[in-house]
């Protein structure tokens, strides 16, 4: 079982937590005069070097500028693990520096007053502020800017063209409706070619492509419920794809890296993701992947012209380190670095939007994966401030996971889904 972040605020009220964070004892490392100061950069993958190579090449290049000044060091750990390593070290004061956390958790740490509030650091970095555009918005609670995010994500379905084109069928467009969209369907399974790659074992990574189906179905004006007649609809074109038979065979059992390959491997026309797939989808299809939002829909009155360019995850900053003024020079330092024009550079060279926008950082002409999401993007559509699935807290995040999986499994009907989506909410 989860450790509960609330469970977090009562422990460290109970051990009068101020004392601790005043002492600076929530760092793992005291900065030092004798030396560089070295900063702890908690991150949710077990080998950032292959996991995670742009973040690993940005902390390089940021050590290599201050040698003998400051150092990043990485606390590494799978996601799951490293969720559970982040509560077990708030609870006795040694959490990293800086660290990564999923959207869903954060605002608890904030409420708990583990992390820093970074309203100062963004007006004493007016640069930096407009070169996130907003997109730092997703991370503000309103009293606090508990967080600035870890990169842009871009979401939704990369499509090999020369399958497309084997099946006689024209490519997406911004404006394909779902009608249309079940007609490629059905005529790529007539060709014999799976319409769409999927792997529901990891249904916090498989279900991006669906953010945008519930953000055209009025997401963001939900209040109070979640089965909705708006919401049915939406899971309805979800079930709709099952009984279209647009999925692998094996979607209850594979993994999402089984399905990224089986695309890569040509052996589907679609899969659902990001743009952390960029460089992977270039390596293995070349001039022949596209980039498409997925359909739009007649049937509801919520704007359809959205595009899914959204935060990611936030990085975090430890409250407690930024009470010791060696490691609050320090962190703004990389976080200067993360959030600008260098690192933004590195990030395009390795196919990953950063979060920020610089006029003259671009893809360049062989990135085919980044730049088809690129002229998606072009058209101008608005984008939600956040993905779906990052607004809510965690118990009813793993309910929409669960509920979306089920539809395509056949295992719960659209209301059903959205029942246990509600119930989960309720408790």
């Amino acid at each position: 079982m989860k450790t509960s972040v609330k469970k977090i605020v009562a422990i460290i009220a109970a051990m009068a937590m101020t004392l601790c964070l005043f002492a600076g004892c929530g760092s793992s490392d005291s900065a030092s005069s004798d030396g560089p100061v070295t900063i702890k950069f908690g991150i949710h993958v077990a080998n950032p070097a292959e996991q995670e190579p742009v973040t690993n090449q940005i902390v390089t290049d940021f050590n290599a500028a201050n040698d003998g000044q400051y150092t990043v060091e990485f606390e590494a750990a799978d996601t799951e693990t490293h969720s559970k390593n982040m509560k077990l070290e708030a609870e006795d004061g040694t959490l990293p520096d800086i660290f990564w956390i999923d959207a869903s958790e954060a605002p608890e740490y904030a409420e708990a007053g583990i992390i820093a509030d970074l309203s100062g650091y963004l007006a004493d970095n007016a640069d930096i502020d407009e070169a996130l555009n907003g997109m730092e918005n997703a991370f503000n609670n309103g009293d606090m800017q508990y967080g600035l995010p870890y990169q842009c994500n871009v979401q939704g379905f990369y499509y090999n063209k020369a399958l497309f084109d084997k099946a006689g069928v024209d490519y997406p467009t911004n404006a394909t409706t779902q009608d249309e969209f079940m007609e490629m369907v059905n005529k790529l399974n007539a060709a014999g070619i799976t319409p769409i790659s999927i792997g529901s074992k990891n249904s916090a990574f498989a279900m991006w492509p669906f953010n945008e189906y519930l953000t055209r179905y009025g997401w963001d004006n939900l209040e109070g419920t979640y089965n909705t007649p708006e919401m049915v609809k939406c899971f309805e074109k979800i079930a709709a794809l099952t009984e279209a038979k647009a999925f692998n065979d094996t979607v209850a059992t594979s993994e999402y890296f089984d399905a990224k390959q089986a695309f890569l491997d040509g052996n589907a026309a679609m899969f659902g993701s990001g743009q952390w797939d960029c460089g992977a989808c270039d390596e293995a299809l070349g001039e022949n992947v596209a980039f498409w939002w997925g359909p739009q829909f007649t049937d509801t009155d919520a704007p359809q012209e959205m595009a899914m360019k959204v935060p990611s995850a936030p990085i975090v900053v430890n409250a407690a380190s930024m009470e010791d003024p060696a490691k609050a020079a320090a962190i703004t330092a990389f976080l200067n670095y993360y959030y600008g024009p260098e690192a933004a550079a590195t990030s395009f060279a390795g196919s990953i939007f950063p979060a920020t926008n610089y006029a003259d950082v671009a893809a360049t002409e062989t990135q085919y994966a980044m730049n088809s999401m690129i002229e998606a993007l072009g058209d101008g559509w608005q984008s939600p401030t956040a993905a779906p699935d990052q607004t809510l807290s965690p118990a009813v995040q793993e309910a929409l996971y669960d509920a979306i999986f089920g539809v395509i499994q056949g295992n719960y009907s659209p209301a059903d889904a959205l029942d246990k989506m509600d119930a989960a909410a309720a408790n």
